[in-house]
């Protein structure tokens, strides 16, 4: 399943949710009924990483359930950076810097109009997001995916919210990188075993 909140894709045209509390509501109350009884993965890129990883921590302390494994992408700090007053210099260089977007679409003035709608997703997030537990949060067993520029030192704070095993996979390429054949080809082959494994687990 993959998640579509309001103000993006076909809900373009819709709000963006107030905080990031009424998007774990909705997310949670969507897939409930189909998570209930079943094991389960999360899967989050950039700003999607930490909208994944509070309905995770929501099903877990509301209703006991917990994803046999949570991959979370493309999460370093710097990249997050975004504002509300970004002028229209500022969100062309943002997006140059972050890739995946033509240039050609970059540069067009008209493309760039309903952008910054698009940025109010990182104070949702920023100002929602908690500090790092005393203790594991989690048990689930645990993955960050991002390019070999990250900071290490950033992406090992998710180590702390789980006591599951947990692995970090840099690959090449900017922040769109998952947008490239060969690291398509990985990505999908790497979820693929590591859900074989923690299956394997979960039936010990």
């Amino acid at each position: 399943h993959a998640i579509r909140l309001a103000g993006r894709e076909s809900w373009l045209e819709d709000p963006f949710p107030s905080d990031i509390y009424q998007m774990v509501d909705e997310i949670a109350c969507a897939l409930l009924p189909v998570l209930q009884g079943e094991n389960f993965a999360f899967f989050g890129h950039s700003i999607g990483s930490y909208v994944t990883f509070m309905p995770v921590l929501h099903l877990k302390e509301k209703y006991k359930l917990e994803p046999v494994h949570l991959f979370v992408s493309g999460i370093s700090k710097a990249r997050l950076c975004f504002s509300e007053d970004l002028s229209e210099e500022q969100i062309t260089c943002l997006l140059k810097d972050l890739g995946g977007t033509p240039v050609d679409f970059v540069d067009d003035k008209a493309f760039l109009q309903p952008f910054p709608k698009l940025v109010t997703d990182s104070p949702i997030v920023s100002n929602s997001i908690f500090d790092t537990p005393s203790e594991a949060v989690l048990s689930c067993e645990s993955t960050c995916i991002t390019v070999s520029e990250d900071t290490p030192a950033d992406l090992e704070a998710w180590e702390d919210v789980t006591s599951g095993s947990f692995d970090i996979r840099a690959l090449p390429g900017c922040h769109f990188y998952l947008l490239e054949p060969s690291n398509e080809i990985f990505i999908k082959s790497y979820i693929t075993k590591s859900l074989e494994v923690s299956m394997l687990h979960c039936c010990w």
